[in-house]
């Protein structure tokens, strides 16, 4: 219970306007309900005396009048309840979204998309029934049963006391039940946003899927997971099956044996006839709403466990925080400083250990090393995607956990190897990053990225919609495209996380020359395994399990036994298996390198 109230309290006192409405319509059909019965035992006992129609006309007047004013007030807490709960579930959609934007890397890589999607849609909606008719009936009961006991009491105290027995029996199996059945509701609701998971994933990647014909066995792990929803499902329906006509049994009883023992006072005359259908009047106005307690009381639990699956978004710890006194960044230089930095990924210890590096501004450096030795790990610690478990990061010599991380990373482009494009058009997609930005600067940033051509021969040119996650892309366009995306954003420092993995040689040799501009003056680091990358390169870092074990030129690191010369042996090595000329293609791979730092240490001594 006190999930559910620690979620809603908060949207309560944003929409207290509707609340207020409902609380007091439903007080007002409360007491109007409750006059009717008192009206009803005085014209009996009062027509039975003096047999006048007077008596029942009057009579009949007042109940009219007071139905007509509980029609009313019915009216307005319905309407009040629906706009109560439409307003509130409007609100926690806002805010849950808003809190995912700002959630870091760290949450979403424990959290799977398919749990998120269920928390975000599945258990909103499922607090729609508390909010709307499971509160007002709840309330109406309440409202019901203070004011009709206080005049049952004045019209028999032996049979209120009886009467007083189901209220309590009631609400101590609620109790009971919402104590035993929490943990099943969330574990079904968990087993659903599994389902999700599996559901969300296999979308997601059909076209792998059906490239090696695994739709059979997509089918069973899907059915694996629907079996165990169905099962947890299945418990949850048991429990309100049994839960509501097992209420409505204790209240039927009651309502029986209120009659039985309520007639053995009037024929001893210990209650008038009046009197005796009034209090049973008042026990029915209370029994028919009261009936629906025990569906109360299932979506009660229903949304306490979505309320607990929702708060643990709400009150997910912030793992990158800004310190109240953050600097704001106007503008970099660019020089990075990694000062004993060791990092820890929670699932993957041991990333990265004891780095040592300083990039100055405008130095354009590769970072290579085989897979898993930790080159995505380092660059994601720049932005502050994820802050180091050991030592410090300085940009321009002041620590990056100083900064606004929002203002940080607007200088900072970085184009990742998954290329995501969002359901816009191609025009939208590029200046995602800055939005102000003109449609010329746009096509410039296009050109650079080699992509311009291509985009003025479709249909719709830059308003073009791609279609989700960019699929009616290649992805090479799609790489061409967020490079364009991040070259907009003008930022100081480049990050390219083996950005040109998708396109043929000959384009991403345009691309490499384009960028050999775009960066000028720029601090850039490259993570590659194409030869092709380190033409325009200042200096070349070699990673192997978290730690930096070579670093240097190209001329010097070849010299060297190492990581990097068994890149380049490699590198030869598949040459000779194909149809080429094995001397001249061999030498061109390092020559090209050569000559091209070559080029660009004159061209600096030159400036």
């Amino acid at each position: 219970m006190k999930e559910i109230l620690s979620l809603l309290k908060p949207y309560v006192k944003r929409h207290k306007k509707y609340f207020f409405t409902l609380n007091t319509a439903t007080l007002v059909s409360a007491i109007s309900q409750t006059l009717i019965p008192l009206t009803i035992s005085n014209i009996i006992d009062d027509a039975l005396e003096s047999d006048s129609r007077a008596v029942i006309t009057n009579g009949f007047i007042i109940i009219l009048f007071l139905g007509i004013i509980d029609l009313l007030s019915n009216m307005s807490q319905r309407f009040s309840s629906v706009r109560f709960a439409q307003h509130i579930m409007f609100d926690i959609r806002q805010d849950l979204y808003e809190s995912l934007q700002y959630q870091e890397l760290e949450f979403y890589s424990k959290e799977s998309v398919g749990q998120i999607m269920s928390r975000t849609v599945e258990e909103v909606y499922s607090l729609r029934d508390i909010l709307t008719w499971g509160y007002r009936i709840f309330l109406l009961v309440t409202f019901l049963f203070i004011a009709s006991f206080f005049v049952m009491i004045q019209i028999s105290i032996q049979l209120s006391a009886i009467f007083l027995i189901i209220p309590i029996i009631i609400m101590l199996i609620i109790k009971k039940s919402s104590k035993n059945n929490l943990q099943l509701f969330y574990d079904a609701r968990f087993k659903y946003g599994e389902l999700n998971e599996v559901l969300a994933e296999n979308l997601s990647g059909i076209q792998t899927v059906k490239s090696f014909g695994r739709e059979q066995e997509q089918i069973a792990i899907f059915n694996v997971k629907n079996q165990e929803f169905y099962e947890t499902a299945l418990k949850t329906v048991n429990v309100r099956a049994t839960l509501m006509p097992g209420m409505i049994f204790i209240i039927s009883f009651a309502l029986i044996s209120l009659v039985f023992i309520g007639g053995l006072f009037v024929s001893r005359d210990i209650i008038s006839p009046g009197n005796f259908v009034a209090f049973m009047l008042l026990v029915l106005q209370i029994a028919i709403p009261g009936r629906f307690i025990g569906w109360f009381g299932i979506i009660l639990q229903d949304a306490n466990s979505a309320a607990i699956r929702l708060n643990e978004i709400f009150n997910a710890p912030e793992l990158i925080k800004d310190k109240s006194d953050a600097l704001i960044v106007e503008d970099i230089n660019g020089e990075i400083r990694f000062e004993d930095v060791s990092f820890d990924y929670p699932q993957t210890p041991h990333t990265l250990h004891n780095i040592d590096l300083t990039i100055p501004p405008g130095q354009k450096v590769a970072l290579l090393g085989p897979t898993g030795a930790g080159k995505s790990s380092l660059i994601n610690l720049i932005p502050r995607f994820f802050d180091p478990t050991k030592g410090r990061i300085t940009i321009d010599g002041i620590d990056i956990i100083d900064y606004n991380k929002q203002s940080l990373r607007s200088h900072i482009g970085i184009v990742h190897q998954e290329a995501f494009l969002f359901t816009l058009s191609i025009l939208d997609n590029i200046a995602f990053g800055n939005p102000k930005a003109s449609r010329e600067d746009i096509v410039n940033a296009a050109k650079i990225a080699q992509i311009h051509d291509f985009i003025e021969n479709l249909d719709d040119a830059y308003d073009t919609i791609v279609g989700e996650r960019g699929v009616t892309l290649s992805g090479g366009q799609r790489q061409r495209i967020t490079i364009a995306r991040t070259l907009l954003q003008n930022p100081r420092i480049l990050i390219f996380d083996d950005s040109v993995s998708a396109v043929d040689p000959e384009t991403e040799s345009k691309i490499q020359a384009s960028l050999e501009n775009a960066a000028t003056d720029r601090t850039t680091i490259i993570i590659s395994q194409r030869p092709s990358s380190l033409r325009y390169v200042d200096r070349i870092i070699i990673l192997n399990k978290g730690h930096i074990v070579q670093d240097g030129t190209h001329t010097e690191l070849k010299k060297q036994d190492g990581i990097y010369k068994q890149f380049l042996d490699a590198i030869k090595t598949q040459i000779q298996f194909m149809d080429w000329d094995k001397s001249e293609e061999v030498d061109t791979i390092t020559t090209q390198v050569d000559q091209s730092k070559t080029t660009s240490t004159t061209s600096e001594a030159n400036r």
